[in-house]
């Protein structure tokens, strides 16, 4: 492993922005000052641009194994490297189901030497796997599916989950059953893609946030709310949140509403679904003011073949991976949100979040994951193709600016100037 030395660039650490140098050594962080020597490193010259940690997105879909048509683990984490993510946490909605000790064994075994950027893996809560998710000591994080959005509804009384979970964050998919089927009825037989955000409305968001947050409030459970997508949502949360519940959001609830149908049809069709500009203002301020602690992508890709199928038959969900952070300098760019907040929701916040306690920060000794981002480029969504085998993006033709040039991976430089080496030095986090 060669050593590498970052020159003359903008840091973001905790203290704040620093003009310094940084040295990688052994794939960690060895110093931060200016004017560093050292003999036998890699230099790049980083003036001009801005030096952070690498992101860490916490709710990722990469569908292996399982429907790989769409996506695997070699494609999906260069795609990550694109987009300047060095870590992600993949959820176990696949096939077969990552609900026992066992499956999660072998998929971490699947994924060794097949990584570009360094991943974890959920297991799913089922309603009957308590025991399993006792000694699943692997698992990064436990996920329920509190409807059937992807065929994984948890059965049974959800009280033994929620006071099992006390350490472990117990990350949950959101959405009312009975809400949605009685929705379903209501709408039967319009195929337009839109109603798929009046089935799936933000009553049946709302609703089943709020059943978890009393849930939590009566047993204490580490709760992570996953992709909130409205105003409802957001005004519960702020109710009832304290240090052991967090929230998150994903970039196309806070970049896309309902409006996007007209265009993009099923494309944009997702779980839970886009909503109205309302809410997307609401989830915005959540960010700003530390509400909602971190931004995501549930990268969720599907062939465009199965997309373009009519309502009913087209699977939900979009992908994102490649467009996290450019969306999100982007908005640093317009005024929306601070460069330092922007570092917490994307990379310090998560780390805490999951206990990945050498990561999401510049300072010495934490794991060498970092990020050189241009906030001056401009580059069109896709004009140089995707990494992502599903070979689209919702954003296709957005025109954005600030970009990551430069993605290293404990120590190793998996991307530069767009360009993504295949370099498997990914690693596990648990």
């Amino acid at each position: 492993m060669s050593n590498l030395l970052l020159k003359n660039g903008t840091l973001i650490t905790p203290e704040g922005r620093k003009e310094a140098d940084l040295l990688i050594e052994n794939g960690k962080i060895a110093k931060i000052s200016k004017d560093i020597v050292a003999d036998g490193a890699e230099v790049i010259d980083c003036e001009g641009q801005i030096v952070m940690p690498g992101v860490i997105d916490t709710h990722v879909h990469l569908r292996e194994p399982g429907v790989t048509e769409a996506e695997d683990f070699i494609t999906g984490s260069k795609a990550a490297a694109r987009g300047g993510v060095t870590t992600f946490l993949d959820m176990p909605n696949n096939k077969p189901l990552t609900d026992s000790v066992a499956n999660l064994e072998a998929k971490y075994e699947l994924a060794e030497g097949r990584m570009v950027c360094n991943y974890g893996f959920f297991i799913a809560a089922t309603g009957e796997n308590i025991l399993e998710l006792k000694k699943a000591d692997r698992a990064i994080g436990v996920k329920l599916f509190m409807s059937d959005s992807t065929d994984i509804a948890a059965s049974g009384d959800l009280d033994e989950i929620f006071e099992f979970l006390q350490e472990k964050p117990l990350t949950i998919h959101a959405e009312d059953k009975d809400r949605i089927e009685a929705r379903k009825k209501q709408f039967a037989g319009v195929k337009d893609p839109e109603v798929h955000s009046l089935i799936r409305d933000d009553d049946a968001a709302y609703l089943a946030v709020k059943k978890a947050l009393d849930l939590q409030k009566k047993y204490g459970t580490r709760l992570h709310v996953a992709h909130m997508s409205s105003a409802k949502e957001v005004a519960e949360l702020r109710k009832f949140k304290n240090e052991k519940v967090t929230a998150e959001v994903t970039t196309h609830h806070l970049f896309l509403t309902t409006d996007a149908y007209a265009e993009k049809g099923s494309l944009v069709q997702m779980n839970p679904p886009l909503r109205k500009v309302g809410d997307k203002d609401a989830l915005w301020d959540g960010v700003r003011d530390g509400l909602i602690d971190n931004v995501v992508t549930d990268h969720a890709p599907h062939t465009l073949a199965a997309k373009g199928l009519s309502y009913g038959e087209a699977p939900s969900g979009v992908p994102g991976l490649e467009t996290l952070l450019p969306l999100m300098l982007d908005s640093v760019n317009h005024g929306e949100i601070s460069l330092e907040r922007c570092v917490e929701v994307l990379c310090s916040r998560p780390a805490e979040i999951f206990g990945l306690s050498r990561k999401g920060r510049l300072e010495i000794g934490c794991d060498a994951d970092v990020v050189v981002v241009d906030m001056e480029r401009e580059e069109n969504v896709g004009e140089k193709g995707y990494q992502s085998k599903c070979g689209w993006s919702p954003y296709d033709g957005w025109r954005l600016k600030g970009w990551p040039v430069l993605t290293v991976v404990n120590g190793e430089v998996v991307m530069k100037g767009g360009a993504v080496e295949e370099k498997f030095v990914g690693e596990a986090v648990a």
